[in-house]
């Protein structure tokens, strides 16, 4: 009787709709003006809807009639109607048209948050990004550290911290691709242009199972396809940087996007350290590259190539003529990246999407000095490249029955750190210690409802690194449930298991301060997560705000420390210089109220967390706060357009302090006492900090600690505001966005440090602040034609 009840189940959520007869709908959504396909866009045929992918592209089962109602709509754009006679399978392209007058815009067949499969995830619009007040400069990674969840480290950097997860915890794919370094200026400015990008996605739970290799969050970034049927383009200068972008087709079918950014700073401040010291000059700048073409052969067969190319350089000379000296120094870090991809639609329910790719990080230092006939050179390289392959297939089985399923493979080449010296009278290579790895996945997910008000998407990924004459196999599971509950929201459950095989070690030695990307080996297992979230969330009046509440909580295991007083560099045996075994947790819940429609649009974020770490050997082998604990954060953001010509924006951003580790007892010392390394007071954003012991001595004076993180500094507030004026003048638009940093100038702490009054060392110490930046205003001009 019980398989007899199974098998009529099975046999009802199946086949119980096929009593008529079916058909297919599927096309592309796209800006009626560009041609650009709209990711996420809603299509809605009778009552059954849909979503585009991140190809612009649906495909609808629906019932065969006479007269169906089709209907699209996507925020920021008239909406799409028409009736059409469904017999048979159709091809229906759909072009939508920007909305001038927001209010006019419908927004009936938008899909709701109720109505979503997803958990934890985050998107803003890349509009409203471009509209936010960010020292002149809009940044990605600025505007998602305004989200529930989301830490940004010390004041004005990029750092990002999902969830009490470490920087390396995150996986940045750009055009699907991994990208391993995603900042500039010390984390003052990302790499990713809002100029280039037409979505953001951010996943901090309820991981789908095609995803992986991270253990906190995924970050989604889309770049643009181009303008389709007019050349157009855009430059801007700014505070810190200048940019130019070009867009266009190449013939009907094909279409380019070309994008560069440079900082301008160095131009002016060279000359003048140069005119000022003589001896003595110094230059920073940054650079990014994007492009991209797309290429649509017919309409079963889309061609993608992508490319960006970034670096940091920063660079010292100096040359003084009395004692027959000169030399320099020279830093150089950045990225390369390459993606081709290969989309194809088989039918109506099934396509893939094939993917090439190719990834590197790079950090080198070149020294060189002379003095008068000896000449000495030396060449510090570390990175990591990756190239790879992955296959993913969409099966659209039912409406309410998707499958996607795929697989891939990379090979890993990792550089931890080597030095090569050259010299008059010698020349010495140093110890080649590259080491290599072999990471590869399959996974399966289905999508699928029961009675319509019941849902789930169950997945489950595997994947096996071979490294160091070992092999890992793991086994991810994941899992959403969701519950509508009709007009009162709905309810949201996950779980999800995350393998990393990676480690990042932020080292700042003397000498030698980068990030260092190495593999899991014999003696260090990839780090592992599990995550359980659980979600309330609620689309108000007609979807035009959207409420959720997530509560979360996170295991962590094998997580990475380096030891104190270590070196990486030229180290074969890197896996002995650092702590393992490491745990951490992290629990919290998530608030927040989002306006996505209207003149004005903005939210309001809260978030109650806590996160530590443990490590054997490390504070008494007792758990810690993780070094960006916050309990309490709160983000207000506000986009508001007065009129056609001109828009507002702020930004307020509440958190309570981080931990810190500041000594209680100084005693005078007899003999040394080892350095405590990790007190240097490196406010670098790193993913792993430089452990000793509960004591140290400088000056003869050893200090004693009641552990580690036992303080918190003080609350950390900010203000920030934006205006931004637009003129039309033909086919130009000329635009000012005038800013202000930190409008109140609030003295927020980075670090806090004991020193004396004076030069007297035996008055007592004293504590002091180092604050972050000051109240800043800022200015940038762009011109679009």
């Amino acid at each position: 009787m019980r398989k007899y009840c199974i098998s009529l189940l099975l046999s009802l959520l199946f086949f119980s709709s096929y009593s008529q007869s079916r058909c297919f709908v599927q096309g592309v959504v796209r800006d009626k003006l560009s041609g650009e396909p709209l990711i996420g866009a809603n299509v809605l045929v009778g009552n059954t809807g849909t979503s585009t992918d991140v190809f612009g592209f649906f495909s609808l089962e629906v019932l065969a009639e006479d007269s169906s109602l089709i209907t699209a709509s996507y925020v920021g754009y008239k909406s799409f109607s028409r009736f059409m006679k469904l017999q048979t399978n159709q091809r229906l392209d759909i072009s939508l048209t920007p909305g001038v007058d927001l209010e006019e815009i419908q927004v009936e067949a938008v899909k709701k948050i109720e109505n979503r499969m997803e958990i934890g995830v985050v998107e803003i619009p890349v509009q409203q990004i471009k509209t936010l007040p960010m020292f002149g400069e809009p940044d990605v990674l600025k505007a998602l550290q305004l989200m529930p969840g989301v830490q940004g480290g010390a004041d004005g950097r990029n750092g990002f911290y999902v969830r009490g997860g470490s920087p390396d915890q995150n996986l940045f794919l750009l055009d699907g691709t991994p990208l391993y370094y995603v900042n500039h200026l010390g984390g003052f400015v990302s790499v990713f242009s809002p100029e280039i990008l037409k979505h953001v996605k951010l996943y901090k739970g309820g991981f789908p199972a095609r995803y992986g290799g991270r253990l906190s969050s995924i970050v989604d970034l889309r770049m643009k396809e181009g303008h389709k049927k007019e050349h157009h383009g855009s430059w801007g200068l700014g505070l810190v940087s200048g940019d130019l972008t070009l867009e266009g087709p190449i013939d009907e079918k094909t279409s380019y996007l070309v994008s560069v950014r440079r900082m301008w700073l160095d131009l002016l401040t060279r000359p003048a350290i140069k005119i000022g010291t003589r001896n003595f000059s110094m230059g920073y700048n940054f650079y990014d590259s994007y492009g991209k073409i797309s290429h649509e052969a017919d309409e079963h067969n889309r061609l993608y190539l992508s490319f960006y190319g970034g670096d940091d350089r920063l660079s010292y000379h100096y040359k003084l003529r009395k004692e027959d000296r000169k030399g320099y120094s020279k830093y150089l870090w950045g990225n390369l990246l390459g993606t081709a991809r290969w989309n194809h639609i088989y039918n109506a329910r099934l396509y893939s999407d094939i993917t090439l790719y190719y990834t590197r990080y790079r950090y080198r230092l070149s020294q060189y000095s002379k003095l008068e006939r000896e000449k000495a050179r030396m060449i510090y390289d570390a990175g990591f490249q990756e190239a790879g392959a992955k296959a993913d297939y969409y099966w659209h089985l039912r409406n309410k029955l998707i499958f996607r399923f795929g697989g891939g493979f990379s090979g890993n080449w990792y550089n931890p750190g080597s030095i090569t010296h050259s010299g008059s009278a010698e020349n010495t290579a140093g110890v080649n210690n590259r080491l290599n790895g072999i990471n590869s996945f399959v996974y399966l997910e289905s999508e699928f409802y029961l009675f319509n008000q019941l849902g789930f998407n169950v997945g489950s990924r595997m994947t096996n690194l071979a490294v160091d004459n070992s092999n890992y196999i793991s086994f991810e599971p994941r899992i959403i449930a969701m519950l509508q509950l009709g007009r009162l929201g709905s309810l949201k459950a996950g779980y999800s298991r995350m393998q990393q095989p990676m480690h990042l070690l932020s080292y700042s030695g003397n000498s030698f301060p980068t990030d260092i990307w190495l593999p899991s080996s014999s003696k260090v297992e990839p780090a592992i997560s599990d995550q359980y979230s659980l979600a309330f969330v609620r689309s108000l009046t007609n979807g035009k705000f959207e409420l959720s509440v997530d509560a979360y909580y996170k295991e962590m295991h094998h997580l990475l420390a380096v030891k104190s007083g270590v070196t990486l560099v030229n180290s074969k045996k890197w896996d002995d210089n650092v702590e393992k075994g490491g745990k951490g947790t992290s629990q919290g819940i998530e608030l927040m109220l989002q306006k996505k429609q209207g003149r004005t649009t903005g939210w309001v974020a809260y978030t109650l967390a806590k996160t530590d770490r443990q490590f054997e050997n490390i504070n008494g082998g007792k758990a810690y706060p993780f070094k960006y604990d916050r309990r309490h954060a709160v983000s207000v953001v506000l986009n508001h357009k007065l009129s056609h010509k001109v828009d507002f924006s702020a930004t307020w951003s509440y958190g309570s302090g981080y931990p810190t580790t500041l000594h209680t007892t100084t005693y005078q010392t007899i003999g040394p006492v080892d350095y405590f390394d990790h007190l240097r007071w490196d406010w670098e954003d790193s993913s792993t900090d430089l452990e000793s012991d509960d004591s140290f001595d400088i000056n003869g004076e050893a200090y004693l600690y009641p552990g580690k993180n036992w303080m918190r500094m003080r609350a950390y507030h900010r203000l920030d505001i934006g205006f931004n004026f637009r003129k039309q003048k033909g086919k130009k638009e000329r635009i000012w966005t005038l800013g202000v940093y930190n409008v109140y100038n609030r003295q927020n702490a980075v670090f806090y440090y004991f020193d004396h009054k004076d030069q007297n060392r035996s008055n007592p110490l004293v504590l002091y602040q180092q604050s972050g930046f000051p109240f800043i205003p800022s200015v940038k001009y762009s011109v679009r034609f």
